[in-house]
């Protein structure tokens, strides 16, 4: 669905309007194909070696780690506007998460022609990652099931109950952030593994089971300790905001605008649950972009073969394999990386340097949710006109948008290409910038700060090269440019 990588999920969502069958190469998805000008190695290669001179650059000209009194910041103060928009954003927030169930069990069938699916798989799980790394944390305000238990609690209190719904049972240290790995994974099986993810159905089902999970847990272990460690959504869009421009001040009532990043590199080492929680952030994007692979094509036959499955079992069992697999090779590499780090700087281990370095990969997650759903977002998004319009499928005309049909033009092969290329790159060079400043404070001297920074160079090096043949694979074949149509 995706460009030759949402084949699954979500696959029959706009087959009718972009895709013809699930893993159709990007290029075709857009009515063409893009031959790139030159070899694919040379991009490769040029790519590898501009993330490679930015610690140069970095080593070079980075000296020290700039004061935290001298950081660029400014807080503009609100007043009562934040408190003001919290009611009206919940509100919205628990109209829409409502929509999206009665849309499911009552619209129409066709995905494309009911809200659920489009307002779920687009517009909320693509959409609001890309508005909260360009603005700030915007989930906090619009969680619907933050605001359910906010409305549950306040009533209950109201009505004589002193701790309000909230059970108060401490929650297990030794689980930490783990239960939140584990529902990302599971999150993005359903996403991109599970062949009827995009049936209205299924998505309200989703949606119930959900509400009554989180909301089980904010009753038994409290609002704040579910989303700190087990709320995936809480978790994961507040981790993408830490790279916003803009945070919500500590009185609540203003906001701090700060250079793109910044929240990236305050405060303490993180958990070894935010360690795998990161881990699992980049791999899970990589993996989506692999099942529209050549690769993925050929293990998908070779499992064929090797065992007598069932085809839709098979996909079950390489998709779950992959999943679970790609997050750990991902993991166990940084893990290699930050191995060999303690043994350079000494004085640190090795779980010391992955609490410290982690949060500096969350760059990367951002430049591959660009290169991989940008286009996906900008064009196929352009679904939920009409259906503002027509949310169950009834042929109705509310707003007038009901005629409205996408621009499947909007972008090309090469453009996406382009910025798939753009962003990659940019974001393996803000991780090695942000990761010397860390380095520079944590260890002082300048030589400790780059052997501390050449590990994980090396590693985002491999990241760069690895994610730019994934990207390509669809426009290209064997390193060289394809030759015409």
């Amino acid at each position: 669905m995706r460009c030759g990588n949402r084949a699954t999920a979500a696959g029959s969502l706009a087959t009718t309007v972009f895709l013809s069958q699930p893993g159709i190469a990007c290029a075709h998805a857009f009515g063409q194909r893009y031959d790139l000008p030159a070899p694919l190695g040379y991009f490769v290669a040029g790519a590898a070696a501009a993330v490679a001179l930015s610690f140069v650059v970095a080593a070079a000209f980075m000296r020290r780690a700039p004061r935290a009194d001298r950081d660029p910041r400014f807080i503009l103060p609100l007043g009562p506007l934040l408190p003001a928009l919290k009611l009206p954003l919940q509100f919205l927030s628990v109209v829409l998460l409502c929509a999206v169930v009665v849309a499911g069990f009552i619209g129409n069938r066709n995905p494309e022609m009911n809200l659920a699916p489009i307002l779920v798989w687009i517009v909320w799980w693509v959409g609001v990652a890309f508005l909260v790394v360009c603005i700030g944390n915007v989930w906090a305000a619009l969680d619907p099931w933050r605001a359910l238990f906010e409305g549950l609690d306040t009533l209950a209190r109201r009505c004589g109950a002193t701790n309000g719904i909230s059970r108060g049972r401490p929650y297990p240290q030794r689980l930490g952030m783990w239960p939140a790995v584990a529902f990302l994974l599971a999150f993005v099986w359903i996403e991109v593994v599970y062949p009827r993810a995009a049936v209205p159905s299924h998505v309200a089902w989703f949606a119930l089971a959900w509400s009554a999970v989180t909301l089980s847990g904010m009753i038994c272990f409290g609002a704040e300790t579910w989303r700190r460690n087990a709320d995936v959504f809480a978790i994961y869009f507040g981790t993408l905001a830490r790279f916003a421009p803009l945070d919500i001040g500590p009185d609540r009532r203003s906001v701090v605008l700060r250079p793109p990043g910044r929240g990236l590199i305050t405060g303490e080492a993180v958990s070894y649950g935010m360690v795998g929680f990161v881990l699992a952030m980049l791999s899970t994007v990589m993996f989506d972009g692999l099942l529209g692979t050549q690769a993925m094509t050929i293990a998908h036959a070779a499992l064929a073969d090797w065992v007598t499955l069932h085809p839709l079992a098979g996909g079950y069992v390489l998709g779950t394999a992959g999943i679970v697999g790609v997050w750990l090779v991902f993991l166990a590499a940084y893990l290699l990386a930050c191995a060999a780090t303690a043994r350079l700087v000494h004085d640190r281990s090795a779980g010391a340097i992955a609490r410290l370095f982690v949060l500096t990969l969350v760059p990367i997650a951002i430049a591959y949710l660009i290169a991989h759903y940008l286009h996906y977002l900008l064009v196929q998004g352009q679904l939920i006109v009409p259906l503002l319009s027509d949310p169950f499928g009834r042929r109705w005309d509310l707003l007038g948008t009901a005629s409205f049909y996408p621009d499947i033009g909007l972008l090309d092969a090469r453009l996406v290409w382009n910025l798939s290329l753009a962003s990659i790159v940019a974001g393996h060079v803000i991780s090695i910038w942000l990761a010397h400043r860390i380095a520079l404070r944590e260890f002082g001297a300048r030589g400790m700060a780059v052997k501390a920074s050449v590990a994980l160079t090396v590693l985002m090096v491999v990241y760069t090269v690895v994610s730019l043949l994934i990207i390509a694979d669809p426009l290209v074949q064997y390193g060289v440019a394809r030759e015409g149509n």
